[in-house]
């Protein structure tokens, strides 16, 4: 009973002290992660380097293979900290991040990151975002990126607001109408039930208010102001994109 119960002993002081080590490399490795990716920001090329190993190699799914520290801090420094006027910004996305520890000294970090741009004169935009694994190697006695694969960048995919306000089929109907824009031609705006339908040849957007005058396309990140003269009727209709207006049309006609 006695040699029993020692093993017993053993064996939960070894899951202690593998759990309790986990827990620690778990912990240095996104800390290593968050200093890389604020170096990343401000384009500290040499606190970059520190925390990726000499033999790095990087996976990308638009550029290919990067390898080498030298090869990885030059490529990042032509890049997305080598154009005047411009500042790309990383941000992890909430939640996405996961550690799993490898043996003999490895780990994996894996997640979901956006990119923001901001050009001169310009406000920030979301730019897009990707998918990355990352291995990191115990090196010399600190965390250091080993491998790094970033892949499926695209867009992000847009999820509309919540419908928080409904107006009146009256309030609805003074928007409804054709309005004519230089660049696009016509926009057909009616009213279906609760919300606001707009077509713009192949184009069709489903339109619920955000205020009285202001409405948001379920299907694309796109606002929609109707602009009143002094009288208080509709005089034109302006698209906002990216928080700019990107096209303005003069009402034509009501239905």
């Amino acid at each position: 009973m006695k040699i029993a119960r020692r093993t017993a002993a053993v064996l939960f002081l070894l899951a202690a002290a593998t759990a309790g080590a986990k827990e620690n490399a778990d912990g240095q490795v996104r800390s290593a992660d968050a200093r890389f990716w604020q170096a990343y920001n401000t384009c500290d090329m040499k606190a970059m380097g520190d925390l990726l190993t000499a033999d790095v190699e990087f996976y990308h799914d638009k550029t290919g293979l990067t390898v080498s520290r030298e090869a990885v801090v030059e490529s990042l420094h032509k890049g997305p900290c080598g154009t005047p006027g411009m500042r790309l910004r990383r941000e992890a996305v909430a939640g996405s991040l996961e550690f799993h520890p490898l043996a003999g000294g490895y780990a994996i970090l894996s997640g979901r990151h956006r990119f923001y741009v901001e050009e001169a004169g310009k406000p920030e935009r979301l730019d897009g975002q990707a998918d990355f694994t990352s291995v990191w190697k115990r090196d010399d006695g600190q965390w250091r990126m080993h491998r790094v694969l970033s892949y499926d960048h695209g867009p992000v995919p847009y999820t509309p607001p919540r419908v928080t306000m409904a107006l009146p089929s009256s309030t609805l109907a003074t928007y409804a109408g054709r309005y004519r824009s230089p660049r696009i031609g016509d926009i057909l705006v009616s009213v279906e039930g609760d919300h606001l339908k707009l077509t713009a040849g192949s184009f069709v957007a489903t339109l619920y208010p955000e205020t009285p005058t202001r409405f948001f396309a379920m299907e694309r990140d796109l606002r929609f102001d109707f602009e009143s003269g002094g009288d208080g009727d509709v005089r034109a209709l302006a698209v906002y994109e990216n928080g700019k207006v990107s096209e303005r049309a003069a009402r034509a006609g009501s239905n």
